[in-house]
């Protein structure tokens, strides 16, 4: 059947042909315009991840089969039945954890470049009851430490150095290159005190970044990526190796984890990748972390954490509740795609190195130690520790962004097309009245750069700029060189805004896209990291955010996978939480309280059978 089109028809498709031209004028004029590039000393090739993209292995052996038996009936305990079948995997395989629940009452070791993988976090899930150590690891302790001096080479962009003595290092070891402190940059002692773990030599060579040796010729190294930096002969340049062996390429992939037990006794992640290169964790919900956070990358290289879920924590106190943890040196790392939500905070990079890229992940509900009275906003995505530098953060949805002053300082750090909604919510769903701020940087954070990034809410009330007239109980958009959020009066460090670069910021408080004065490239790029529009996209516009989109803040998909749970039924989830948390903690009326609440308000939802068998034991 042949469609008529009507004479209104008609002219609304003349009216939509004219909009699209226009449009694709609009871009190809855009197009045609010079585009906005960071400045050569504020900006590296990020090029973070696996090198090639994560490798899909075959299965070796089904975790449920003979010789393995594990059970998955969530009553017997499947650890040495599990550890087994990883100890007998070899390289370059993968065990296969079928759907089942599966009780742990140690941790799952991963020495080698092989998989753990579930069929999917809704069916294979990993309980684990004990008080100590990781759920998994993929871990290399540090042996003796070999280092030489370099006495050629050491510049940015350089892809070899050449030592004293290169005898000790062989190809394929994972190298440090650091320096001293340069005091004109680099600060070990914050507000908090001396961060002496930022590095050796006790944070004294806080500024460092990791490479892959890729081959040697006499005492000349060449290195799997550039030097991001000019590492200077004056600070006694090196280049050091931990270990004799490291482990690379082995991943954690769909299934579902959780730190069953309330209390520790030591200080451990959920996964921990430490002394690693190109390892992952994929397609993971992680339940109730503790110290350090869901995952943790101490000293690794080039890993990836992507399409993740990661919620709640059984503590919020310090150096609890993250994420995922970017920590001790760690280069070139990916955290992509992922759901951060319920934590003390979503992605931070402490005493990290350069080249980390956190992409594209959908952060909300953080919290302090004082939790559940935490009135306190806390950023969701920051730096922490000396010396954080050259990371990027692009195309992230969260309350706040920033780096602290606490363990010292941090340098040429780049938010770029996120969207900081400064929208924090307290446990009881009230807003949070104190330190909501969109960007913050507090003193030593230097040569930072926010470019693209849509700040604030419509219909935000509060100050541009926080300064001496604007105090912390009023919300503002920029808050620049204090020692501590909580300082009044004037900035302690002026030069933190000096040496900031702020640039096509659009914020709700002036209703305008902020440009700096100086710079006529006002054409964004797409991206500082990615060439395309990746896949995991898919339909959706990419990319998603920016003062030059139509709408300015657009959909990511790791915002559509957290939407998929119903309002009312997460806020059950988080109640249930809460009410548990509590119970632990021996406030029994206020977990009485949360538990009722669940029972009255939700009573169809599945969190209402837990809550009543909770309140059993209240009873």
């Amino acid at each position: 059947m042949k469609m008529q089109l009507s004479a209104n028809a008609c002219a609304w498709l003349s009216v939509w042909t004219f909009l699209a031209l226009a449009w694709g004028t609009r871009t190809a004029q855009a197009q045609d315009e010079k585009p906005f590039t960071l400045p050569d000393e504020r900006k590296i090739d990020w090029k973070p991840g696996i090198p090639g993209g994560i490798p899909n292995y075959p299965v070796f052996a089904n975790a449920k089969d003979a010789p393995y038996n594990a059970k998955g009936d969530g009553q017997a305990d499947d650890t040495a039945a599990l550890q087994k079948a990883l100890d007998e995997c070899p390289a370059g395989k993968a065990v296969l954890v079928p759907q089942g629940t599966y009780k742990l009452t140690d941790e799952l070791r991963i020495t080698k470049g092989i998989v753990l993988r579930g069929e999917g976090p809704e069916k294979t899930r990993l309980i684990n009851e004990a008080t100590t150590k990781q759920i998994i690891g993929i871990c290399n302790f540090d042996e003796k430490e070999v280092k030489s001096k370099i006495v050629k080479g050491g510049t940015k962009g350089s892809t070899s150095v050449t030592v004293e003595d290169a005898g000790a290092f062989n190809v394929g070891d994972m190298l440090v290159i650091d320096e001293k402190n340069d005091p004109d940059l680099v600060d070990s002692k914050g507000c908090g005190g001396a961060c002496t773990w930022a590095s050796r030599d006790g944070g004294a060579r806080a500024l460092g970044q990791l490479a892959r040796l890729e081959a040697k010729d006499g005492n000349t190294l060449t290195l799997s990526r550039p030097l991001y930096h000019t590492f200077k002969d004056s600070l006694e340049a090196e280049v050091f190796k931990t270990r004799k062996a490291y482990i690379d390429h082995a991943g954690v992939e769909d299934l579902y984890i959780e730190s069953k037990a309330p209390k520790r006794t030591d200080e451990k992640s959920s996964i921990k990748i430490w002394n690693s290169m190109y390892c992952w964790v994929k397609n993971v919900e992680s339940y109730k972390c503790w110290f350090g956070g869901h995952v943790t990358f101490q000293r690794s290289l080039g890993c990836e954490v992507r399409d993740c879920y990661f919620h709640h924590t059984n503590a919020f106190g310090a150096g609890h509740g993250y994420g995922v943890w970017l920590f001790a040196g760690t280069t070139d790392t990916l955290v992509e795609n992922n759901i951060l939500y319920y934590l003390n905070s979503g992605a931070l990079a402490e005493c990290s190195g350069p080249g980390n890229v956190v992409g594209y992940n959908y952060c909300g509900r953080f919290f302090g130690r004082d939790y559940p009275e935490t009135d306190w906003a806390y950023a969701g995505l920051t730096t922490h520790g000396a010396h954080c530098w050259m990371n990027l953060f692009e195309g992230n949805i969260a309350p706040g962004i920033g780096g602290d002053f606490y363990w010292g300082s941090a340098s040429h750090n780049t938010a770029f097309r996120n969207y900081i909604h400064m929208d924090q919510l307290m446990a009881d769903g009230q807003p949070m009245p104190t330190a909501v701020i969109g960007i913050r940087w507090d003193q030593r954070n230097y040569f930072n750069s926010a470019i693209g990034n849509v700040l604030g809410h419509e219909g935000l009330q509060g100050a541009l700029e926080g300064g001496a007239d604007v105090g912390l109980d009023k919300k503002q958009i920029w808050r620049m060189g204090y020692n501590a959020p909580s300082t009044g009066g004037a900035p302690s460090d002026p030069k933190t805004a000096q040496t900031l670069l702020r640039h096509g910021n659009f914020d709700y408080i002036s209703g305008k896209t902020q440009w700096a004065e100086g710079l006529s490239e006002h054409a964004l790029p797409k991206s500082l990291y990615l060439s395309a529009k990746p896949a995991f996209f898919g339909e959706l516009p990419w990319p998603a955010i920016g003062p030059d989109l139509k709408p300015m803040t657009g959909t990511i998909p790791a915002q559509v996978r957290f939407l998929k749970v119903p309002k009312a039924e997460r806020e059950a989830q988080d109640l249930l939480f809460m009410g548990e948390y509590l119970l632990h903690a021996g406030k029994k009326n206020e977990a009485k309280a949360a538990l009722q609440q669940i029972v009255s308000k939700y009573a169809e939802s599945p969190s209402a059978e837990q809550a009543k068998k909770d309140l059993e034991q209240i009873k």
